[in-house]
Order: C-alpha cells, then structure tokens, then sequence
C-alpha cells in the first residue's frame, strides 16, 4: 500500500464519530458539542494532543480511585500506547478534572477549550474512568472483591467540538482478604480477573483499596491506549 493511500485509510479511521464506536459510552458524559457533519473535513496526520483523565464526582469517593497523582501516571499508561502509533503524539498530560455527579451530561466544550488553550492545542483525548464493585464471600471466610474500571474516551477537535474518534477500555481485578483476623498469611490478594485460591496472586503491600484501584485502573488504561493505537495504525485499517 503506498504512503498516500495508507494515510487516506488512517483518516478515514480517524474521522468516525460517537455514533459508530457502539462499545463506548463517552456521549453520555458530553454536553453542548455540535452534531457530526455529514462529510467532515480531512484531517492533517500525525496529530498533536493534550491528554486528560475526567472523573465524575460519584467516583472521587470511592476508597478505590486512585488520588489525583496516581491518575496522571494511569494516563501515562495511554500515552505509553500511543507512542507506538506514528499517527498521534501526546504534547501534555493535564492534571485529572471532575465532573459533576454521576458523570451524564457534565462534561462541556467550553470545559475543554478552557483546558486546551493555554498550551494552544487543536485536539485533546478526554477520558472519562467509573468503576463500581461486586462482593462475595468465598470458603466461609475469604471476601472477594471485584473491581470493574471503565475508560471511555472521546478524540475531539477542540476549536469545533467535532467528536473524531471514541473507543473504549475496560478491565477488572479481585482482592481476596480473610474474614478471620487471626490468620492473615499472605492476605490480602490481589488476582487478574477469576478468582483462583491458589494463585497466581500478588500479596498487597499498603492500602489495599488503592493497591486495587491501581491494577484496576491501570489495566483498562492499557486497553484503551492499545485500542486508539490499533485504530490510528496501518495494519488497523488496512
């Protein structure tokens, strides 16, 4: 394939809107951006952008989140990915914002172009992380805990408010801790997914809620970089 015609490919990509990427649920948290037009103007590749993580208010509770300092290092997670890609290049990481409530609807344009416009970048990622939990108890005296995080983004062109791209990342972890207090060797555990009793696990050093917010986090972090890489690259598209 030549140059021109896989950079034509990756703009075609490129250009999809909310409505064609069903898995992500970023237009729920969008407020205030114009519709698609019908045949959106090219865009010039590589792209330049900012970077920011969103948490709805609902969320900065939970003993689970990562503090601001640690969401900066999961969004390093996604520019990490897109390194990989010669199509984007992230300028900066902007600190985490909140947004209202539960999230729906509370994230604006004129917030974004508020953010954007001192470092005078054209397109920001907006990624907006929910998480919620599932217990059980497991042999009578182990507590599971099942971490579920979700990173739903949104590639926007921030003079316009024109949606280029959404996708999506998400993944879970369990920590399994001991309801009998007198016997807590090697609790508690933190697990990939399904639970196993006998491993592999990695015994948490610290918090325990934060240990597995990190690895929760960090996880649907690595899903969603690695999926925004795939679409901006050739092989993606071809």
């Amino acid at each position: 394939m030549r140059t021109g015609s896989v950079i034509a490919a990756l703009v075609a990509a490129l250009l999809l809107t909310a409505c064609a990427a069903d898995s992500s649920r970023i237009a729920e948290y969008l407020s205030g951006f114009p519709p698609p037009p019908e045949t959106p103007p090219q865009v010039a590749l590589p792209l330049a952008v900012g970077l920011v993580v969103a948490l709805p208010e609902d969320e900065r509770s939970k003993p689970t989140t990562p503090s601001p300092a640690v969401l900066e290092k999961v969004a390093g997670r996604i520019q990490k990915e897109l390194q990989e890609s010669h199509a984007i290049v992230v300028r900066r990481i902007f600190p985490p914002i909140t947004i209202p409530a539960g999230g729906p609807a509370g994230l604006s344009i004129e917030r974004l172009r508020g953010i954007a416009q001192d470092e005078k970048l054209a397109n920001l990622i907006v990624v907006v992380a929910t998480s919620r939990t599932s217990s059980k108890i497991r042999f009578t005296v182990v507590l599971e805990t099942q971490l579920y995080v979700s990173m739903e983004a949104a590639l926007v062109e921030v003079p316009s408010g024109r949606l280029l791209m959404t996708e999506s990342g998400r993944d879970d972890y369990v920590m399994a801790d001991v309801l009998d207090y007198t016997a807590r060797i090697s609790f508690p555990r933190l697990y990939y997914r399904n639970f196993t009793f006998g491993g592999p696990f990695t015994v948490v050093e610290g918090n325990p809620q934060q240990a597995l917010g990190w690895e929760a986090f960090r996880g649907a972090a690595d899903q969603l970089g690695m999926k925004l890489r795939q679409r901006l690259s050739p092989a993606g598209v071809s």
